[in-house]
């Protein structure tokens, strides 16, 4: 299915072009991602993906998953990497996240959306190319109340 691109502003811009900053300290060898939460123009927090720390890393060939031949989207659960939205909601308050927005540089896991959801988040925006399975994630966030702009 085709995906609508959104409208974005000037703050979109400036929030993502922030998240896509943040992914580079990533040294995962499949993706780097960066994650934002804003809440009225103000950052949070951020987070990028990357193993617990103290733990090896990803491109010190410690990940099973990067080994792997695993689907984009699906099947995180060899993956030593926690993901920028979850380490973005980790170092974040629960006060912080009411009402906030998440910037993404790319569009979430089923696993992180859940997390989004009951985090406060109320709004997704990110970018980047939808794997399979991206509708469902996406109709999940809906659901539960969390709007979703693909930009």
């Amino acid at each position: 299915m085709v995906q609508q691109v959104q409208r974005t502003t000037d703050w979109d811009r400036y929030f993502l072009n922030i998240a896509r900053e943040t992914a580079t300290r990533s040294n995962c060898i499949r993706r780097q991602h960066g994650a934002v939460i804003v809440k009225k123009r103000r950052i949070a927090s951020t987070g990028y993906n990357g193993p617990p720390s103290g733990h090896a890393h990803c491109d010190q060939g410690a990940c099973p998953r990067a080994r792997s031949e695993s689907v984009s989207g699906w099947g995180h659960d060899n993956c030593i990497a926690i993901h920028a939205e979850a380490n973005a909601i980790l170092f974040s308050s629960p006060t912080e996240r009411d009402g906030a927005t998440i910037y993404i540089t790319g569009v979430p896991c089923f696993g992180c959306a859940k997390l989004v959801a009951n985090s406060g988040i109320t709004e997704v925006v990110t970018e980047g190319e939808p794997y399979d399975g991206w509708q469902d994630v996406r109709d999940f966030l809906l659901d539960c109340n969390v709007r979703v702009r693909l930009l």
